[in-house]
């Protein structure tokens, strides 16, 4: 129990929703976000599901999980785990950091009903209508925020199914495709309609458009970057959102007995060569600039090429490429010294004095990263210097363009899946506050305002000991490009790793302005707060 003045706070009790704050009409009292949440893109209470888990109320957990987002069971497969990097249990106590997105799947995969389930509660219908252009990760965030708004949404799609990013660059076995055809029928049952097939190209395009409300643009990176050095029109050069999406679509040539060279160091690198070992191909490398330490590509995802029998070959960058007499390809590759500079950007620099290394191999796949398509868009949109749409940065609203805003990779350059959610997220806020009328920038940036709580008392008394779980994945001759790799934890599993989280968070008296109107208390889920007065008033 913590006592601040006039406000009681069980901490046994609270898992820091932050209803209290929300309720105090005098704002009297703050929210010390545990820093899983802080670092969360999209503000998700990590802390306050993962302490119900633990307390056996996974029902109350899932219905945590579901009041900031109904996209659990993406984000519980294919997020880039921020909090986790923040989670104090790793950061202090070396046993690891609690499994975050474990949790979030674990709770997704056995409440589907709840975590994916309807709004109770949504705004009045508005009677505008906005487009939302692309249906990615940042696209059907958007929508959904937007139609829980209240609006008329319509999602316009180049390809004939949604999902974008989502669909055809992410594998099946990182994320199946029936989690991706689940959240598109929620969203069609909220009411937000998609047309299919329907590229917006040009300011053509744009015009028609002209009827909506508002517009916003979430078309991704989904252009594949080119070096060089790469000739893409040698036979057997391929890219690798190509191979990524012809995989997904059922299109994928077998590779039966080829050799594979993957140029690149991120996860989608990762992706291609592994999806090219799951194709046939009898032997598969990485050829990338960073050393092991420095690249991209997430450290289990690299386990997992490991475990398939890839072979990583760090630190070379290539210098130049050509068809042997056989038809193959050869590689020439030069020892990468350095792949940022002195003020971090990415400027590689390789040696030109020593011998170059060869490779040759049927088939070379380019993964170097990907990036907006310029030629989809009015050029007004686009930023000359960056080669990005040009956006504020806190209001997305795109800068010369009042009623068009602009969200995800298109805006930030590639990013991670959750990181595009929470763009779409601050796109529709705007959206919905220009709808209305309303500022656009006003009580946006509220941390600046009022600060971040960076000072915790770390206590395992409310946490048990033992190292991070372990999650169950399939064995390595049984994975497959449609048999998803890793596994849902067990109920027993989740309340083991549920059990560890540290509860950082709490809501604490901060201004000591309280008239005793108790709200706050009789609001509080789970009574954890009292209010202590002189016994007159109560």
């Amino acid at each position: 129990m913590i006592s601040d003045i006039n406000i009681c706070v069980d901490r046994d009790l609270c898992y820091a929703c932050g209803e209290c704050v929300e309720r105090c009409i005098m704002d009297n009292l703050r929210l010390s976000a545990a820093p899983c949440r802080q670092a969360c893109p999209l503000n998700l209470n990590c802390q306050g599901y993962i302490r119900l888990i633990a307390q056996g109320k996974e029902v109350e957990a899932a219905q945590e999980l579901r009041k900031y987002t109904p996209f659990g069971a993406i984000l519980g497969r294919v997020c880039s785990r921020p909090c986790e990097d923040a989670c104090e249990r790793g950061r202090n106590f070396g046993d690891g950091a609690v499994h975050i997105r474990a949790l979030k799947r674990y709770l997704a995969d056995t409440y589907p009903d709840i975590v994916a389930s309807l709004p109770g509660e949504s705004k009045s219908a508005s009677g505008q209508k906005v487009a939302v252009i692309g249906s990615g990760p940042a696209g059907l965030m958007a929508a959904y925020q937007l139609r829980a708004d209240g609006h008329h949404v319509s999602v316009f799609e180049a390809e004939n199914k949604p999902g974008g990013f989502l669909r055809y660059a992410i594998p099946a076995f990182r994320l199946p495709t029936e989690e991706i055809d689940r959240a598109v029928v929620y969203l069609k049952e909220m009411g937000v309609e998609f047309q299919t097939g329907q590229a917006i190209d040009g300011q053509v395009g744009f015009k028609e458009l002209e009827a909506y409300g508002a517009i916003v643009v979430a078309i991704g990176a989904g252009k594949g970057r080119e070096l060089d050095v790469l000739d893409k029109d040698l036979d057997g050069m391929v890219s690798g959102l190509d191979i990524l999406g012809k995989a997904k679509r059922g299109t994928l040539p077998a590779f039966g007995g080829h050799s594979v060279v993957v140029v690149g160091g991120g996860n989608t690198a990762v992706d291609c060569a592994l999806t090219c070992r799951m194709s046939g191909a009898r032997e598969v490398k990485i050829v990338c600039l960073e050393n092991p330490l420095q690249m991209p590509a997430y450290a289990q995802e690299l386990r997992e090429a490991v475990e398939a029998g890839i072979t990583i070959e760090n630190c070379w960058g290539v210098r130049a490429m050509d068809q042997t007499p056989e038809g193959r390809i050869r590689l020439s590759l030069a020892r990468c010294l350095t792949v940022f500079d002195a003020a971090g950007r990415f400027n590689p620099q390789l040696d030109d004095t020593c011998a170059l290394h060869e490779l040759t191999a049927d088939v070379v796949v380019s993964a170097v990263g990907h990036q907006v398509d310029p030629g989809r868009l009015p050029a007004d949109l686009f930023d000359e210097s960056t080669g990005q749409m040009a956006a504020d940065p806190l209001t997305h609203q795109a800068v010369g363009r009042e009623k068009v805003f602009i969200c995800g990779d298109c805006l930030t350059g590639p990013s991670s899946v959750v990181h595009a959610m929470a763009s779409g997220q601050e796109a529709a806020k705007s959206v919905d506050r220009f709808l209305r009328d309303e500022n656009l920038a006003y009580g946006r940036d509220y941390y600046a305002i009022n600060g971040l709580v960076t000072y915790y008392e770390l206590s395992t008394r409310r946490a048990t000991g033992g190292p991070r779980a372990q999650l169950k994945r399939l064995p390595a001759a049984e994975r497959g490009l449609t048999r998803e790799t890793d596994q849902t934890l067990t109920c027993e599993q989740a309340r083991k790793e549920a059990e560890r989280c540290l509860s950082c968070g709490r809501a604490f008296e901060s201004n000591k302005t309280c008239w005793y109107c108790l709200p706050c208390e009789i609001e509080c889920p789970t009574q954890a707060l009292t209010v202590r007065m002189p016994y007159q008033v109560r």
